[in-house]
């Protein structure tokens, strides 16, 4: 295997437990392994786990005698990965609790503007792990009127899906997204439950309700999009017509931030 030119070596009161944390609840996979050791593997990223024996005997890399929980403070370990959903949803599921929740960040590398979601996690060691993700923030509509309506809806619990034009370079993919009003001084953190490509003439009765507009009816639902995409269309010289490929995508509203209710 390949080694990275920077692996960090934690030292950890119990291996099969921090194993068993890394494997099962992260989705790391374990590349070797032995009695005392074992090297552990996520995307780019290359942990070592090593047993800590006290006392230490000489010339051992344990520092001190007297290491004690929280292990590793004043470090934590960022981990970028592209989707950071699965990890956090399975922290959820096993009730572990988040060290830091989910928060949207902006870095700034030289003229660049990193724009991410990150949370942070304590191992059963206490070692903190910044799980990271780049993002982009996104908003319903051409104009600020719909956009902030839609927003409001989501907001509101009305709205649990979307739809929009297919492109060839969507990726359907399930994780999470930013969801922001026309100003971008609300955002929404939502998750992507459900995504697939249909056509504009078999969109469902069930689709057209969880999409939450007017008075939710397929009849309402597609007035309104024949519109929508037909202007959308018309930029690119295309008429519109029933059989055109779109996107419907389902979502839940994991957490909202940045302005009052």
């Amino acid at each position: 295997m390949k080694f990275n030119c920077l692996i960090p070596e934690l030292r950890v009161f119990d291996l099969k437990k921090s194993i068993k944390f890394y494997t099962e609840v992260l989705g790391f996979k374990i590349e070797y392994e032995r009695k005392d050791f074992a090297m552990v593997v996520l995307d780019d990223c290359q942990i070592i786990l090593q047993k800590l024996t006290l006392p230490s005997v000489k010339d051992s890399w344990n520092v001190t005698d007297d290491m004690q929980y929280p292990l590793g403070r004043g470090i934590n370990f960022q981990i970028i990965l592209p989707d950071i959903s699965k990890i956090y949803n399975n922290l959820r599921k096993y009730n572990i609790k988040i060290f830091i929740d989910l928060i949207v960040s902006d870095y700034q590398e030289n003229d660049i503007n990193n724009h991410v979601l990150e949370f942070l996690v304590q191992d059963p060691d206490g070692y903190l792990l910044r799980f990271q993700q780049n993002i982009l923030d996104w908003h319903f509509g051409d104009n600020k009127k719909m956009a902030d309506e839609l927003f409001n809806l989501v907001l509101k619990g009305d709205k649990t899906a979307t739809s929009y034009l297919y492109n060839k370079n969507d990726k359907l993919n399930q994780g999470f997204s930013i969801l922001t009003n026309w100003d971008k001084t609300k955002k929404i953190i939502l998750q992507t439950t459900k995504i697939y490509k249909t056509t504009f003439d078999n969109v469902t009765e069930e689709h057209a309700f969880k999409e939450g507009e007017k008075d939710k009816t397929l009849k309402s639902w597609k007035s309104i999009h024949k519109e929508f995409f037909s202007k959308e269309l018309l930029l690119k010289g295309i008429p519109f017509n029933d059989n055109i490929d779109i996107i419907c995508e389902e979502f839940k509203m994991i957490k909202y931030f940045g302005g009052k209710e």
